[in-house]
């Protein structure tokens, strides 16, 4: 179990300098359109995935004339306490947990599991494949842990032959290339497809009690053809790749496609039908997430009342409710009702980026 108590926010977007103590099972975050809401899940967000969910470009993320951003975070999980420190400039990003430097992103994603449902998660079926892959990743990730070497050896081997196409090399030069890519691309595959037919039970279960009609499908496209290993084509295809000066056949070219009935769901669907998918999609994710690695994500939900009819709001809120997971959930002014399992609960309200707390919860 994984519980974020205490937050202290610098510079961060319009937020105003402040530190929260926060409630270790449900917070509510109100306020107007502007105000900061998505600034503050933004930042629990960081702890997690280390990056932004809406933002690519660090300096979009600091506040006006200020060079940097902090986060200072305790965190508490299976009876211990952690310190986590991120800080971020445009020039460098800084990550300490327990006092040591951190060198890479996998120590947060394994002390602090995050998962968001926004009106972004639309990616995952309208816009390109890499949103698929990369929501795919992450589940597995925590599913198999050899996953995480396979995919360093394979990116590894990606940019090098990648470099060594637009250099002109020949082909015996890059058969080393090929054949790692081959190795690590083939068992990424195995992994991808023993989660996928996991994810897609799971899936089906949240699908249906969320009001959806139909069995979903997961398609998965690998990204070069079935008929050859990933070696043998990449060894047959030397020369078009210099020309093309990239590497056209491998997982990194893998996609998924949500099918009902046959039918892309991308073409076929309303926009309410696609939030509901949505919605299980990163629910039954959660569900394996916690099942793989004994440690229930932070969810966040941003405007739970986007797009979600009355019905399917309260649908999500009791799934929530019953998962062992800490949940922020912003909402307009005006209020937001919850299942009784979250009577005990905090209140956040945000007003031109400074936040204040509304005491009610009982819990400690």
């Amino acid at each position: 179990m994984s519980r974020l108590r205490q937050l202290r926010l610098d510079h961060l977007r319009n937020l105003a300098a402040t530190t929260l103590e926060l409630h270790p099972r449900c917070t509510l975050i109100s306020g107007k359109n502007g105000s900061g809401k998505t600034a503050l899940l933004e930042g629990i967000y960081l702890l997690g995935r280390g990056k932004s969910f809406r933002e690519n470009q660090t300096r979009h993320l600091i506040a006006h004339d200020q060079p940097y951003l902090r986060l200072i975070a305790r965190i508490e999980k299976n009876g211990e306490t952690h310190l986590l420190g991120i800080e971020k400039s445009t020039r460098e990003h800084r990550l300490r947990l327990d006092g040591q430097n951190l060198k890479n992103l996998a120590a947060l994603a394994a002390l602090t599991p995050v998962q968001i449902i926004n009106s972004d998660n639309f990616a995952l079926i309208d816009q390109g494949p890499e949103h698929r892959r990369r929501y795919l990743d992450y589940g597995l990730y925590y599913h198999d842990p050899a996953f995480l070497p396979a995919w360093q050896r394979y990116n590894y081997a990606l940019k090098n032959r990648n470099a060594a196409l637009r250099q002109n090399w020949r082909a015996a030069d890059l058969a080393p290339w090929n054949r790692l890519l081959g190795e690590s691309g083939e068992q990424i595959d195995a992994q991808r497809r023993a989660y996928l037919a996991k994810l897609e039970e799971t899936l089906n279960t949240y699908h249906a009690e969320l009001g959806g009609f139909d069995r979903i499908q997961l398609h998965y496209q690998r990204g070069w053809t079935a008929d050859q290993p990933l070696a043998a084509l990449l060894d047959a295809n030397n020369e078009r790749d210099v020309l093309l000066k990239h590497t056209r056949d491998g997982i990194h070219r893998a996609d998924i496609r949500y099918l009902a009935g046959g039918r892309d769901i991308a073409h076929h669907y309303s926009r309410g039908q696609q939030k509901t998918l949505v919605c299980a999609l990163i629910l039954a994710q959660t569900r394996l997430i916690a099942a793989d690695s004994g440690t229930a994500p932070i969810i966040l939900i941003d405007d739970i009342a986007a797009e979600l009819d009355h019905t399917r709001q309260q649908k999500l809120l009791h799934f929530l409710a019953a998962s062992d997971s800490q949940l922020y959930i912003t909402h307009i002014d005006g209020g937001l009702e919850l299942p009784p399992a979250l009577a005990d609960h905090q209140r956040l309200h945000i007003d031109a980026g400074n936040i204040q707390e509304k005491k009610i919860w009982m819990m400690s």
